[in-house]
Order: C-alpha cells, then sequence, then structure tokens
C-alpha cells in the first residue's frame, strides 16, 4: 500500500515537473487535470505547431473527422479530442461541451476555445453554418465561414490552372491558409462556383 502511495506521488511530482517547464514557455497547463486524465503533456504539446499567440494552433496529429483526437492514460484505445485536452490544461475543468471561436476544427488554442453546453454547441453550429442542414443548403461567398469571393475563386482556379502561381503563393496573397486555396481549386469547397478550372 506505501509503495502504491509512494508510486502516486513520484507521479504527481513527474507531471509537476513537466507542466512547471511548459510553464517556462509561456503555457499553462494544470497538473490536476493531466494527472486526472493521464495525459503526457509534453508529447501534447509537440503535436501542436504554435506559430504566435494570437493565431490558431494546429494540432499536426491523428484526426478524427477533421478534429485533433490524443491518446491518454495507458489503454490504446483511450483517446480524447485533442481541443478539449487544451481547454482542460488550459482551464483545469472541462464543460459539457468545448467551441471553437475560429471554426477550425484542428486548432488547440486555449484563446479560441470557449466552454458551454450540447445544446450550446449546436446553436453555434446552426449560427455559424456548420450544421448539417444549413450546411448543405448555403453555399460560396453567402457561406458564414466563407474566407473568398465567388469571384475570387473562379480567378484562383483559373490561376493555377495556368500555372500562374502555386497553392502557397495564392494564399498568401488572398490572406487565408493553404488548405482554402486547395478546398477552392480541386472544387471542395465553392461547389456553386463554375468548374471549368477546378484540377482533377
Amino acid at each position: 500500500m506505501m509503495h502504491n502511495v509512494h508510486h502516486m506521488a513520484d507521479g504527481a511530482q513527474d507531471v509537476a515537473r513537466k507542466v512547471g517547464a511548459l510553464n517556462e514557455r509561456n503555457i499553462v497547463d494544470h497538473a490536476a487535470f493531466a494527472a486526472e486524465y493521464q495525459v503526457n503533456v509534453e508529447r501534447f504539446w509537440s503535436k501542436v505547431d504554435r506559430p504566435s499567440p494570437q493565431s490558431c494552433w494546429e494540432w499536426s496529429g491523428a484526426l478524427n473527422k477533421g478534429y485533433g483526437q490524443f491518446h491518454v492514460g495507458r489503454s490504446s484505445s483511450s483517446v480524447m479530442l485533442a481541443h478539449r485536452i487544451a481547454y482542460g490544461l488550459a482551464n483545469g475543468k472541462l464543460p459539457e461541451a468545448v467551441c471553437h471561436s475560429c471554426d477550425n476544427p484542428r486548432c488547440c488554442n486555449p484563446a479560441h476555445l470557449f466552454g458551454g453546453t450540447r445544446a450550446d454547441n449546436n446553436l453555434d453550429m446552426t449560427r455559424k453554418g456548420r450544421h448539417a442542414k444549413v450546411k448543405n443548403a448555403i453555399r460560396g461567398e453567402k457561406h458564414p465561414q466563407a474566407k473568398l469571393t465567388d469571384t475570387e475563386v473562379a480567378a484562383i482556379r483559373e490561376k493555377y490552372a495556368r500555372g500562374g502561381a502555386t497553392q502557397r503563393q495564392l494564399a498568401a496573397r488572398h490572406g487565408v491558409c493553404q488548405r482554402t486555396i486547395a478546398k477552392a481549386v480541386l472544387g471542395i469547397s465553392f461547389k456553386n462556383v463554375a468548374r471549368q478550372w477546378v484540377m482533377n
């Protein structure tokens, strides 16, 4: 029994040490949350790209329906959504639902996350056009999440098809991420725009 107590104490100290090291890099982590959910904090943050405090911190690990997922505990089948872990590490507890203010499912920046209920999450999805019924009804520049206009997409597709610019160059020119450009030129997004310039 005493051996188990000492083992648990050593484990808590190890978590605290790792959390302390991360705090030196201006990341606030709650040791109690990490211990409760058995989160390997260093390994978790190593899978998050953090270019700046204000930007999206995109998950580089495994994805499930666009959302990051991370193994916790000792069982390989125990997984949690990455953005929920990020919220928990920053706030010390988990609400019923964790929503993205940036609408980027891969984002793990605690500044872009807010807690609520499942009802709040559904309302947020509907308001932003991400609910299935709303999402399928609204296309192109009228979609609440659209970052480009229909005219811009038509021009982007033409320029890309003619080899006038790379996806990275087009993304920088229009102030969006490369993934947004890729979806546009491949016809995954903006399906309402004429497809004559879509690359196959």
